[in-house]
């Protein structure tokens, strides 16, 4: 269930009755400033406002937008600035008379935020584990698809997988590759780590590895290192009751905390999720602050019965409190420590390419029809708005105004039909 942008601005461009679509038949200027179709001789010359723009939407020069000087319906020519080079026969565009498709992209990515709750991103998350001090054990969170974003990588080549049985926990692992190296988590990384000091720590892995003697675990205070046993390398997962696992005291005043996982041979190909550093006694904040969440606060938050369940339900819990400017969750003390957490709840939408936030027109938005119907509103409530601005003469900002009303209508109507389920909410009474 997506849109892409692309398909979300024609959407708006028709609800606008802005929308002309169509191919050229023959090559433009060489410079780039004409666009010929024949299909315009059916057009007035004064068709073409004086705000009309070109969108090319195929070719070498997709994407480029221009404004349009004049048409010259007796040959079907376009006059516009000029594109980046000729605009052949048989690419495909658009014009805009209007609004921009700027304009138009500009108001549908503000829209998506605007539109919660009546519309929003479906948050279900069960990569966090109750008492784990690792931020991104699961290895969930990437800057890219070969950079972690908690974790510090040394030499080795990391990527991030989500082919079916190489991960564990989530929807990813994370693949260590080409060079003997490491990865690693510091207070550099986590600042929370800093509090483990003085303490009894378990660290764990969930492993993968093809070769003897390259993957382990280790812990390290800034005095001495301590050791797991080597993965077997035998081709498979380590067993949920049998990870890779280290036992340290961390000194009292230690001049480091890490907690690293090595890939020691080069040839060797090593798979590592679900990451857990577990301290008896204590009750680590969580942090939520990346889960899209709307004002970082889930609607529920279930925990497993017992370690790695297979079957529903799962429990629910209440007491919890939320620093919701800090983007953390603290868990009630009766909660036990080493199970798998289930996040739920609503968050903004975004237009999105490859998980991160984009204006290409490629990017997508997760809704299509109706729910489409509700974003398409409230941009073009936002397209009359900026167009009532005092910057405009006072006859036309009147009339702008009024479509304001009548799109504002649209809106609620759309809503009262077409608005997302919100999902159950856990009530914590007290707070």
């Amino acid at each position: 269930m997506s849109t892409t942008l692309l398909a979300s601005q024609q959407e708006l461009s028709k609800q606008l009755g802005d929308y002309w679509s169509s191919t050229t038949t023959s090559a433009g200027a060489s410079g780039g400033a004409t666009v010929v179709d024949t299909a315009l001789k059916a057009k007035q010359n004064d068709w073409i406002t004086q705000e009309t723009y070109d969108l090319i939407t195929s070719g070498t020069y997709d994407g480029e937008e221009r404004l349009v000087v004049d048409l010259d319906n007796t040959s079907g020519i376009l006059s516009n600035l000029a594109h980046g080079g000729q605009i052949a026969s048989a690419v495909t565009y658009e014009l805009h008379r209007l609004f921009s498709a700027s304009e138009k992209r500009r108001a549908l990515i503000a829209a998506a935020r605007q539109a919660y709750p009546n519309i929003f991103k479906t948050v279900r998350d069960e990569s966090f584990v109750s008492g784990n001090w690792l931020k991104d054990g699961s290895f969930e969170v990437w800057t890219s698809s070969s950079a972690l974003t908690y974790w510090t990588t040394a030499t080795s080549t990391i990527a991030q997988t989500s082919t079916a049985y190489l991960f564990e926990h989530g929807a990813y692992s994370c693949k260590l590759s080409t060079a003997a190296g490491s990865i690693m988590q510091s207070v550099s990384n986590n600042d929370d780590l800093k509090r483990l000091a003085g303490k009894s720590v378990t660290f764990k892995l969930r492993g993968w590895c093809d070769t003897a003697d390259c993957l382990r675990i280790a812990i390290y205070d800034g005095t001495d290192y301590t050791y797991s046993d080597y993965h077997d390398g035998d081709d498979v997962w380590t067993a949920r009751n049998e990870p890779l696992e280290v036992v340290a005291k961390i000194g009292d005043n230690p001049s480091v905390i890490q907690f690293i996982i090595y890939h020691a041979v080069a040839a060797a190909t090593s798979y590592v999720d679900d990451g857990r550093a577990m301290c008896a006694g204590t009750n680590p904040r969580i942090y939520i602050g990346n889960l899209g969440l709307a004002q970082n606060t889930p609607t529920q938050v279930l925990v497993e019965p017992v370690s790695y369940a297979l079957t529903e339900p799962w429990l629910r819990v209440t007491g919890i409190v939320y620093d919701t400017s800090g983007g953390f969750m603290y868990l009630p003390e009766n909660v036990s420590s080493d199970l798998r957490l289930r996040i739920l709840g609503r968050g903004y939408l975004d237009f999105l390419a490859s998980g991160v936030s984009s204006t290409a027109w490629t990017a997508t938005i997760a809704i299509d029809n109706p729910q489409l119907d509700i974003l398409v509103a409230q941009a073009a409530m936002n397209l009359y708005t900026e167009m009532s601005m005092p910057n405009f003469t006072q006859g036309t900002r009147e009339k702008y105004m009024q479509m304001i009303g009548f799109w504002q209508q649209k809106y609620v109507e759309r809503c009262n039909k077409f608005r997302m389920n919100a999902p159950s909410t856990t009530v914590n009474w007290g707070f």
